[in-house]
């Protein structure tokens, strides 16, 4: 069982018949005898209070979820607590147990408590306040137990897992959306209930906030109350919008908004240089844009990529590591050193870097082979790079010639103001990080920044000829420093 919970799905035709024939009863003022999810033991509290006047003190009606905690207890399916004055509160704060969440679910369904239940679980007495409702459920294959025999009622639910019951309690799916494109940030693709909350998503039950789900923690009595009138109640959904993956920046002076993917559809729209845009797609080159009410297609070759969590800006930006030189080309020599060892070492470890900070890193090789230069650039494009990074160590026919250097390119590269940047951060961190001589950034073509058009940078870690920087070029611990001076630089330039 998945995350500690058992909720086969549930196929409920008569649910629907059950909510339109049940719904058209709720008329302002009627009494109904409130039966939620708190112990039956409690008073039962009954209600005269008209659908708009709030039946609970601390749920007045401006408080977010009012139309639903209310809607709720109309359908009698939750009730609130009654305090030593009399007053009815519903403390919208609280958790949900499993047992009050069996409750609520099998009220949502049209069904009732099993009569005279007996358990089928160790930790679920027969005098249970929700033995009926619990023994219900079982039957309706809302829940099931653990493996070890036991139910666990009073356990509380996590939002994951409330989107799983409600989920598959009313057979929802995907409503004709792409499951593949990630609506919140803190739910990865591989993510055990990315499905479930998917689902919540693009049918109007959760949009989340600011782009998060918070899947870990816990569901309050409020939420699932709002998820659950919207799973029963399509009045109450939520208009469901293509979800964001990210922010991005116009790096172009002149951009095109376009109609379709295709550099000949219709211009329907202009970006220029600066431009915040919302992207709500990428598929290879193309990014689906929103700007200023207008949702087009861009190159995504002319964006700067945001990450949605503020905290890891590395967040699935494509990025390609370029160990230089390999197998029958060495590079830089000193007697048996070699350039293309130390680089490829630093690709590594910058590879492991990149990859725990989320991003989608991939390096054109990891082992002693060989890529012409042509062959690098093209992999790059191949697969949609964001950004490059090609890691060398110079020589000279100087022993005193020392220090780190990083290059970009201006003249032919689409991006060579953003590559700039780019050297500069790098530059800036190597040169704190490793102690070097700072031998400043440069301007230069070299074939592959020159003949990438994203953002492109070679850097020269030092110089294998002189002594001092041979010494930190051969030292395991100045390798990792490198590497992750060169992460930190790319942390900043997405930064800004």
């Amino acid at each position: 069982m998945s995350k500690g919970l058992l909720f086969p799905r549930i196929v409920f035709c008569f649910f629907l018949i059950s909510t339109l024939i049940f719904l058209p009863s709720i008329k302002p003022s009627m009494v109904y005898a409130q039966s939620g999810t708190e112990n039956p033991s409690e008073n039962e509290i009954v209600t005269t209070a008209g659908s708009s006047d709030p039946i609970y003190y601390d749920v007045p009606a401006d408080y977010w979820a009012f139309s639903n905690i209310q809607y709720l207890s109309n359908l009698q399916i939750i009730k609130g607590y009654e305090s030593s004055s009399g007053d009815k509160y519903f403390n919208p704060g609280g958790s949900v147990t499993r047992a009050q969440a069996a409750k609520m679910l099998v009220l949502a369904l049209g069904s009732t408590p099993k009569a005279n239940a007996v358990s089928s679980f160790s930790d679920v007495p027969n005098n249970h306040w929700a033995v009926g409702y619990i023994e219900r459920a079982k039957e309706l294959k809302l829940f099931e137990g653990f493996q070890n025999g036991t139910f666990g009622p009073e356990d509380t639910l996590k939002r994951s897992q409330m989107a799983k019951v409600i989920s598959e309690a009313f057979d929802l799916d995907f409503n004709n959306y792409d499951p593949s494109v990630q609506v919140f940030y803190d739910v990865s693709k591989d993510y055990w209930a990315y499905d479930y909350i998917a689902k919540l998503y693009y049918n109007g039950i959760s949009n989340g906030s600011n782009h998060k789900f918070t899947p870990e923690s816990l569901t309050n009595r409020a939420q699932f109350s709002a998820f659950l009138s919207r799973a029963i109640n399509p009045d109450f959904r939520m208009e469901v919008q293509d979800p964001t993956v990210a922010t991005a920046k116009v790096t172009a002076d002149v951009l095109n908004i376009r109609s379709q993917p295709s550099t000949t559809s219709t211009i329907i729209g202009k970006l220029s240089n600066g431009n915040i845009v919302t992207v709500r797609s990428i598929s290879g080159d193309w990014a689906n844009i929103e700007y200023n009410g207008v949702v087009g297609f861009v190159h995504k070759m002319y964006l700067k990529l945001y990450s949605l969590d503020p905290s890891k800006p590395l967040l699935n930006r494509i990025i390609v590591v370029d160990a230089g030189h390999g197998d029958h080309d060495p590079g830089a020599t000193v007697g048996t050193t070699y350039e293309k060892d130390i680089v490829l070492k630093v690709s590594n470890y910058l590879v492991g870097y990149l990859k725990n900070a989320g991003a989608q890193v991939i390096p054109t090789r990891t082992t002693d082979s060989f890529l012409s230069l042509e062959e690098r650039v093209n992999f790059t494009k191949s697969v949609d790079g964001e950004a490059f990074v090609s890691i060398h160590v110079n020589a000279a026919s100087s022993t005193a010639a020392k220090g780190t250097e990083v290059y970009y390119d201006t003249g032919s590269n689409e991006n060579g103001t953003e590559s700039r940047q780019l050297a500069y951060e790098i530059q800036k961190q190597i040169v704190a990080d490793a102690n070097m001589y700072d031998r400043n950034i440069k301007d230069s073509g070299f074939y592959v920044i020159r003949n990438n058009d994203i953002p492109a940078v070679l850097v020269e870690l030092g110089f294998l000829t002189n002594a001092e920087d041979r010494a930190k070029l051969t030292s395991d611990t100045y390798l990792q420093l490198y590497a992750k001076a060169i992460y930190e630089g790319l942390v900043e330039y997405y930064k800004k």
